[in-house]
């Protein structure tokens, strides 16, 4: 019996180290990968914070946490990714940019909490969510300088070219 719950403790243990190489590792891009993936971050965060914003503006109440539970999502993943990514060779010289962008989605992801949770009806709350939202608004716009002499040049299809 107590073999069984050394093979079961033993197995347990091989899972979470590879849970471990898995999530506990960098992901690791190509240079122009890496500053792609760095604008895409950026455009969807931006989409998303417009999006929350409209619904705070325009929506009633009861739609807030729709719409605070829909962009939490895409705020959460880009705050994640901009924790993992890092160039695959090379120093990251766009570490301010990647944190500059963390700290955006980190802003707008509390933002939504805010707006989509049960205090949603306080004026002091929506006022606060507000606030966040005008910082990350900040240090998206701070991020977008940044990021715009980094973006990597569109390359023409030669296959179409006469």
């Amino acid at each position: 019996m107590v073999w069984l719950y050394l093979l079961i403790l033993l197995v347990l243990a091989a899972a979470l180290w590879a849970v471990y190489r898995v999530l506990g590792t960098p992901s690791k891009l190509a240079p122009t990968d890496y500053h792609i993936v760095l604008a895409d971050v950026a455009v969807s965060v931006e989409k998303a914070a417009t999006q929350l914003r409209q619904a705070l503006d325009a929506a009633p109440q009861a739609e807030w946490a729709d719409a605070a539970k829909e962009t939490r999502k895409i705020f959460q993943t880009g705050y994640y990714q901009m924790l993992r990514l890092r160039p695959a060779s090379g120093s990251d010289q766009a570490a301010d940019l990647r944190a500059e962008l963390g700290r955006a989605c980190e802003a707008y992801d509390w933002a939504s909490r805010m707006i989509g949770g049960e205090s949603a009806r306080n004026p002091l709350i929506v006022e606060a969510a507000r606030g966040l939202m005008d910082a990350g608004d900040t240090a998206l716009r701070q991020a977008a300088l940044a990021l715009s002499p980094a973006r990597p040049a569109p390359r023409e299809n030669t296959a179409l070219s006469p």
